[in-house]
């Protein structure tokens, strides 16, 4: 499947560390470079802003998914042709899926950890089939995939669920990766159930 959208997941701050703006506007610059559009939560701030600027300054659109309570405020960026806004997380989340051919999560908060986490669990229970991946800058996700690691171990995700996971610290070989991911058949998710 050709990938014509793809996810970012971010902060709607910046962070203390310059490296995650630098790298966020890296990765929009790679993903319009290869002509896929970018799909990001509509905000107007944090690494938000930077990845929606990068890609329309770059000639791709940039799809925002905001909230109804934050859309209320003004906060998503004006430059946007199109903003869809959804009335509570559940359906925000549903929308990111069915816009998306694939998902990107750089450093965030809870926001960003919670949108991973469902991407994730609806690959594994075969609701999605489709292609996600960190961005670990300055390894901020490092302790975040020890846990996964762990888990592994303890039986808790299967190495098939865990191994379709794309981690770099590389914004090249990430959108690479993405790109070129062979995905398992869409009848296989009981093998990434560990079943």
């Amino acid at each position: 499947m050709k990938i014509k959208n793809i996810s970012v997941f971010c902060g709607a701050h910046e962070g203390k560390n310059p490296i995650y703006a630098q790298e966020a506007k890296n990765i929009a610059s790679l993903i319009a470079k290869e002509g896929i559009n970018v799909v990001f939560g509509g905000g107007n701030v944090g690494l938000m802003k930077v990845v929606s600027d990068t890609a329309l300054d770059n000639g791709v659109d940039a799809l925002g998914i905001s909230l109804k309570s934050l859309y209320e405020l003004e906060l998503s960026n004006p430059r946007l042709k199109e903003v869809v806004v959804a009335d509570t997380l559940l359906e925000r989340k549903d929308f990111f899926m069915k816009r998306s051919d694939a998902f990107i999560v750089l450093p965030g908060g809870v926001g960003s950890l919670d949108e991973l986490a469902e991407i994730m669990a609806s690959n594994q229970l075969g609701i999605i089939n489709k292609p996600i991946g960190i961005l670990n800058t300055a390894g901020y996700y490092d302790n975040l995939i020890a846990w996964m690691q762990k888990a592994v171990d303890e039986g808790f995700i299967s190495d098939a669920n865990y191994n379709e996971l794309i981690i770099s610290d590389s914004c090249e070989v990430l959108i690479e990766k993405i790109i070129n991911q062979t995905r398992p058949s869409d009848d296989d998710w009981t093998n990434r159930l560990g079943l």
